[in-house]
């Protein structure tokens, strides 16, 4: 039988939008408001969350002390590459997402 390790750290990815994201970032707020370090990447139909105005929510996480991240695959995508990004989402690729994933003590959530 194998122990959970507590996680070092948070990797929640962020594929929907609507009710079920907003309760999603929630959880991620309520995570990083307790003190857990948590990163949130934002990804297909996820990345409407990261428009500035969109969710509040998201706000609500950064202001909690999280970091996010947005994929500019999909932004360029779907033509949003220009749109205004809520304060304090920065933009990264696949790449970076992979690195995380792999980083020991990183528990992941993928909805």
């Amino acid at each position: 039988m194998t122990q959970d390790l507590p996680a070092e750290q948070y990797l929640l990815v962020e594929t929907r939008s609507g009710d079920t994201a907003d309760r999603f970032l929630a959880d991620a707020a309520a995570l990083a408001g307790a003190g857990e370090r948590v990163r949130l990447f934002l990804a297909a139909d996820g990345v409407a969350l990261g428009i500035r105005g969109v969710s509040a929510g998201l706000t609500r996480f950064l202001g909690a002390g999280g970091q996010a991240w947005i994929d500019e695959f999909t932004l360029a995508h779907r033509a949003l590459h220009a749109a205004p990004l809520a304060p304090g989402l920065r933009t990264t690729g696949m790449g970076d997402l992979a690195d995380w994933l792999l980083e020991p003590g990183t528990r992941v959530v993928w909805h």
